[in-house]
């Protein structure tokens, strides 16, 4: 066999960004359908193959033929003049924020999912208000390790360790990007790619929310903690 193939409807081409970081495969539309080819077959297919939503998976042979999983005996051939291409460029990535042209083909929009990894905190996102009642009783020691940065919105961004008992949310480092504590790129190899788009200094910060979405803070907007750049902030804050 030369391989196996799966068919999904073209409404669910979306689904297939969970699998745009897998060397080697394959995809094209027609009829409503779209093809996947490129998966080995024999043995265990990845996890993010598994879950897609495919209306037919088949066995490819060498002159096109192609049987349903676990048969032996074809029912149909591939379609004739499927135009194949890589499936990077089939499903372009789309960054949430960015206005990147699709060129007339549904993009990936990046997202978040749920981690069976553990990790330490790297940041946590809080309000003003608590940031202000914390640092003005804190010991010092506890304030020289961190660094924080105020939002328009009057959130408040700290950076260091060991992280204050605030609340709020805490966030870990995933390639050097902030993201909710207990969640990774659904693709694990779009951090560096999104570093390297997103990042304009190799300073700054990028931070992501649990649906996808993100945003810049400059290394200039990060202040080093002294009880007085906090009063002076919440200050300015409160006219």
């Amino acid at each position: 066999m030369a391989g196996r193939v799966f068919v999904l409807a073209a409404a669910d081409r979306e689904a297939l960004g969970s699998v745009r970081h897998l060397p080697g495969l394959q995809a094209a539309e027609v009829a409503d359908q779209l093809w996947l080819r490129g998966l080995s077959a024999t043995g265990e297919l990845p996890l993010p193959v598994r879950g897609l939503p495919a209306v037919a998976i088949y066995a490819l042979d060498a002159e096109g033929r192609l049987f349903p999983d676990g048969q032996r005996t074809p029912t149909a051939r591939l379609p004739t003049g499927l135009v194949w291409q890589p499936i990077r460029l089939f499903v372009p990535l789309e960054l949430p924020t960015a206005a990147l042209p699709a060129q007339g083909t549904p993009a990936y929009r990046v997202r978040l999912r749920p981690s069976a990894r553990a990790g330490a905190g790297a940041a946590l996102l809080t309000t003003l208000t608590a940031w202000h009642a914390y640092a003005e009783t804190a010991p010092e020691i506890r304030l020289r390790c961190l660094r924080f940065a105020v939002a328009a919105d009057a959130r408040v961004l700290l950076l260091g360790t060991p992280l204050p008992p605030l609340p709020g949310l805490e966030l870990w480092l995933r390639e050097g990007l902030l993201l909710p504590a207990g969640f990774d790129f659904e693709a694990p190899l779009l951090a560096p790619l999104l570093r390297q788009k997103l990042q304009t200094a190799a300073d700054d910060v990028l931070l992501f929310a649990a649906d996808g979405s993100w945003e810049r803070v400059l290394n200039t907007d990060i202040l080093p903690v002294t009880r007085s750049a906090v009063r002076l902030t919440f200050k300015e804050f409160g006219r």
